[in-house]
Order: C-alpha cells, then structure tokens, then sequence
C-alpha cells in the first residue's frame, strides 16, 4: 500500500498523503502485534491461558482483551484513514471533472452508506443480544 501511495500520479494532495501513510503505519502496527501473539501464545496451553486469567490474579482480564483487541482496532482506525485519503484524492485531483467525480464519489458513496448500515444493524442487534443474554443471566441467577 506505501508504494502505491508514493507512486500515485499525479501526486495525493498533503491530506490524503497524510493519512494515507498514517493508515500504512497503524496496518503495519497491527500486524507486529499479531505475530507477536502468534509468537508468545504459541506454547501455552489451554489449561495454562485459564489459569493465567482466573480471577485476574495473573494478568488483567480486561487489560488482556484490550492488547488482543487491538489489531482489530488498527485496522478499523487504518481503514477510515484509508478512506479519508481516498475522499480527499477523488475531490482534489486537478484532472476531475466533475463527470469523472462522480464516476468515482458514487461507488465510494455507496460504500460508506453500506459500511453505516452494516454497523448500524450490527449494534441494534448487538444490544439485543446483550439484554437476551441479561434476562437469561438473571433467570438463571433467581432458578
């Protein structure tokens, strides 16, 4: 991706230079943390991963489900500067005509619309879940 954005002809405008390196480093931070859980979890065992974390004696359960959620968070901040960069280059670039603009904002446009509606849908039903699983919890705690 780097090389593609030094490549660009003609050259990205400084916003979407920007943001388009600052993707390219967050992606790249994701993935040394990725390999680097690959790495250190590779010879603990289930049993032993539980007893790491049973009552949060050893490690932080919370602290754990942060630094393994993160390279999911890299990518979502990487993918919106992504994004940015390329809103920024279809606007700025000197040879758009407004035709060729077009050509290019409606399939983003539809995109981004998608991607809002996905997530939108994802959260109502995240959220009903949650209170399922809340009156089953309660259920099971007054049985």
């Amino acid at each position: 991706m780097s090389a593609a954005i030094l490549a660009i002809s003609p050259p990205a405008p400084p916003l979407a230079f920007s943001v388009w390196l600052g993707a390219a480093g967050l992606s790249a931070c994701g993935l040394f943390i990725v390999q680097f859980f690959a790495n250190q979890a590779f010879s603990i065992s289930d049993e032993d991963m539980g007893q790491l974390v049973k009552d949060g004696n050893y490690v932080n359960s919370a602290l754990l489900a942060v630094a393994v959620a993160s390279p999911v968070i890299f990518a979502l901040w990487s993918s919106i500067l992504f994004a940015v960069g390329i809103l920024d280059y279809i606007i700025e670039n000197p040879r758009g005509k407004p035709q060729y603009m077009l050509l290019s904002l409606v399939p983003v446009t539809i995109g981004f619309m998608a991607s809002a509606i996905i997530m939108i849908i994802g959260s109502v039903v995240g959220k009903r879940v949650q209170a399922r699983v809340g009156v089953l919890l309660l259920i099971f705690l007054l049985v």
